[in-house]
């Protein structure tokens, strides 16, 4: 999973400007559709599916910013201040609604910028959720938001994620250490963005 550089991914973005209301942009949230996924903001209907996607150590120990254990507490903070202030869709399977995941941008100091974070139930990994869902978020985050740069990262003990993020077009510029709350210190991360030419 890609997980953005600060502290709680889409649950996976910075709390800069959280509590001051955030960007304006940000009010913005349309669904979003692809070919087998429709993409909506998420609520508080979505808790226990939140709950239970980031309630597994596998999936939460590749995040930076979701706690672990993760309490319905942190969902509810979720929801009432990251969601408002960061561009954050549930990803929900166009058939069945289930939600399966969650996928977003965090907006920078620099407007014309943003960070891509995602995460996946483990029942899901491997079959292009991911690479799907990121590859919607940001045809609108260029297209809409006017963005010239997307950044991203996940851990190096993470090539899953490293390939979604190659196939997305993202290309390594250094190496950095990234917290993980979870696990509560540092990890090796690769960092990698995404520059909008034209």
């Amino acid at each position: 999973m890609a997980h953005p550089r600060r502290d709680c991914a889409p649950h996976s973005g910075s709390l800069r400007g959280i509590m001051s209301g955030g960007d304006e942009r940000t009010k913005q949230r349309p669904l979003l559709q692809t070919e087998r996924l429709l993409l909506r903001r998420p609520d508080a209907t979505d808790v226990g599916a939140i709950m239970a996607i980031v309630g597994d150590w596998e999936v939460v120990r590749r995040l930076a910013r979701v706690p672990h254990p993760y309490r319905e507490t942190d969902a509810h903070f979720f929801l009432n201040n990251v969601v408002p202030n960061e561009w954050v869709w549930a990803i929900t399977l166009r058939e069945s609604r289930e939600v399966v995941g969650m996928v977003g941008l965090t907006p920078e100091a620099d407007p014309d910028t943003a960070e891509l974070g995602y995460y996946v139930a483990r029942d899901h990994w491997g079959n292009g959720i991911a690479t799907e869902a990121a590859l919607s978020v940001i045809h609108y985050g260029i297209e809409s938001l006017g963005l010239r740069r997307i950044r991203s990262g996940h851990f190096v003990d993470n090539p899953a994620s490293g390939r979604v993020l190659s196939k997305l077009g993202f290309v390594e510029i250094g190496r950095s250490e990234r917290p993980c709350l979870a696990i509560g210190s540092t990890l090796p991360s690769v960092e990698v963005h995404l520059e909008v030419s034209g």
